[in-house]
Formats: C-alpha cells, sequence, structure tokens
C-alpha cells in the first residue's frame, strides 16, 4: 500500500516505523529540521521500555502536492496544528484520510475538510497508544508491547477494514475498531487536558507535583470533567478511566504513585496544544465547576502571559 504519514512528530515517527515492516510503500511529511534530521540520519527511535534503538531510511517529502496520490494517509500531529493541514488535505487527490491524535471536536474538522475539498474524503479517527518525547538524537516512545492505535469513524458504516488489515499486515502492529469513536476521543482528550494543565503548573516537573501536595486538585477536577461530557452526552471510555476518575481518593492514589514512577518522566509535555483543547472544551462548560474552572483558567492565565 502506498501511504503517507503526514507529520513527524513522536506519533507520527513511530507510525512510520511500524508501516515500514509491512508491505507498504511509506512516505514521511516533514518540515524544517526535523526534515533536515531525517535526511541525514534516517527515521531513529529509541524504545524506552525496550532499551533498543531502530534506524529506517524512507521517503521524506516537505509538501502535499494536489496530484501526489495514496492509498490511505495517516495526519499525526497535535490538536492545535489539525486546521493548519485542511486545506493541502482538501486540495489533494487521496480520498482517504485518517486524523490520529487528540481530539475533541472531530465533527467539526470533518465538517471543514469535506466542505473545502472539491471531492468527498472518506474520513476516519484514531488513537495511537504510545507516548514519548523528542531529544536531540531522534525520537524516543514509550510503548507497552507492540504498537497499537483505536480507529473510528462519525458514521455508521465503517469501509476501512480490509484496508487497515492489508496496511498492518506483517508489521507487528494492531489495530482496533470503536464503535463510539467520538466519544473515546473526548474521554481521552479530557484527561489529557486536565493532567497537562495540572502538569503545565509545576512545570512538567514530577519532583514539583510531589511536593506540591495538590493531587486532590487534580482528583476533583478529573471528576468535573468527566461529569460534564456526561451531562453533554457523551459515554465514557475506557471504562476502568471513568471508575477511576469517578473517585477521586482513588485518583489521588493513582497520581501518587504516577508521580514517583519513571515513566512520569517519559512522556514530554506540550501545553500549546492543551490550551486549544481547553478553548474547544470551554463550550462544554454549561455550569461553575470549581476545581475545574479554577485549574483551567489558571494553566490559561500562565500560558498567555508566557
Amino acid at each position: 500500500m502506498k501511504i503517507l504519514v503526514y507529520g513527524a512528530g513522536i506519533q507520527g515517527s513511530y507510525l512510520a516505523h511500524s508501516l515500514l515492516k509491512g508491505n507498504n510503500q511509506v512516505t514521511l511529511l516533514a518540515r524544517g529540521q526535523r526534515k533536515k534530521e531525517l535526511q541525514t540520519n534516517g527515521l531513529v527511535l529509541t524504545h524506552s521500555l525496550q532499551r533498543k534503538q531502530t534506524k529506517d531510511t524512507l521517503q521524506v517529502i516537505e509538501t502535499l502536492q494536489p496530484k501526489d496520490q495514496y492509498d490511505l494517509i495517516f495526519v499525526t500531529m497535535k490538536y492545535s496544528d489539525f486546521p493548519t493541514v485542511i486545506d493541502s488535505l482538501a486540495e489533494n487527490c487521496s480520498q482517504t484520510i485518517l486524523f490520529v491524535g487528540n481530539q475533541i471536536d472531530a465533527a467539526g474538522l470533518e465538517k471543514d475538510l469535506q466542505q473545502k475539498s472539491v471531492q468527498p474524503k472518506d474520513v476516519y479517527f484514531g488513537f495511537q497508544l504510545t507516548g514519548g518525547m523528542s531529544t536531540d538524537t531522534g525520537v524516543s516512545v514509550l510503548r507497552f508491547g507492540k504498537g497499537q492505535m483505536k480507529i473510528g469513524s462519525l458514521h455508521t458504516h465503517f469501509k476501512l477494514t480490509q484496508t487497515l488489515d492489508t496496511v498492518f499486515e506483517g508489521t507487528n502492529y494492531g489495530w482496533s475498531y470503536e464503535q463510539k469513536m467520538d466519544d473515546w476521543l473526548k474521554s481521552h482528550a479530557t484527561m489529557v487536558m486536565i493532567q497537562n494543565s495540572f502538569e503545565y503548573l509545576y512545570d512538567f516537573s514530577a519532583v514539583t507535583i510531589r511536593k506540591s501536595g495538590e493531587l486532590s486538585t487534580l482528583s476533583y477536577a478529573l471528576k468535573e470533567g468527566i461529569d460534564l461530557l456526561e451531562a453533554s452526552g457523551s459515554e465514557i471510555f475506557p471504562k476502568g478511566q471513568q471508575f477511576l476518575f469517578q473517585h477521586p481518593a482513588l485518583a489521588k492514589l493513582f497520581y501518587t504513585l504516577y508521580y514517583r514512577s519513571p515513566i512520569s518522566r517519559m512522556v514530554q509535555g506540550n501545553f500549546k496544544e492543551v490550551y486549544e483543547l481547553i478553548r474547544t472544551f470551554e463550550h462544554y462548560q454549561t455550569k461553575e465547576n470549581k476545581e475545574l474552572d479554577t485549574l483551567l483558567q489558571t494553566a490559561k492565565e500562565k500560558y498567555e502571559k508566557s
């Protein structure tokens, strides 16, 4: 299959690495310094938990041209960057687009793409279950076992099964269909938004967070966020996460252990993305939520002053 991975950050880099193991012709779209790194050094990944490094060679482009046709385009980038690529995707002749990453307004993104496209696109959404951080030598990936992705659409008819099975054949990478993908994405994005807002106030330092004694604030803000989503009609996924965040005492215990673990230092925070998630999430806020409102507003103000 002829595949484009649009975006060469943590998620796109690991996805491209995985797809190269199959019978795929993989192209990675990267810009600026990242493009130079890939062309000079190849696609270098450090797999943190597996304690190994891999290096792949693949085609790298900087711009998607209207006549560049692919069987499938994975768009892997931060929530704040998705709107910047809509025009180039709309002008391109490829039909099947899969947006991968944090998403709290999938319907709005799909509507924007369809309205600007000459021909209707087949639009899907996914979330890759990996984390990591960018380093001076490349990308450090945090994953448990093989790569995995949740994939779904906003429509009842899912037509991508055969294509995905072919794309991931022989890659040791798994994908699963999520029927309620919009709810799944909103649930995850809400958790990411609240947790990262809290961490941003402490400069993403696990040590500072532990010393703050403020984990109850995070726990109650998460409960209020989940309650808001449910009140808006969304179902919360996964169910284990829903149970945890509905019980602040359990959530506090979980985060006490989390911020003592080395895993909390292996995931890179980025508040530009979170800031845009907050701005979208504000449309769901129909009532006052003491801990959540204070947390998000304080984080926003810090970012706007920086």
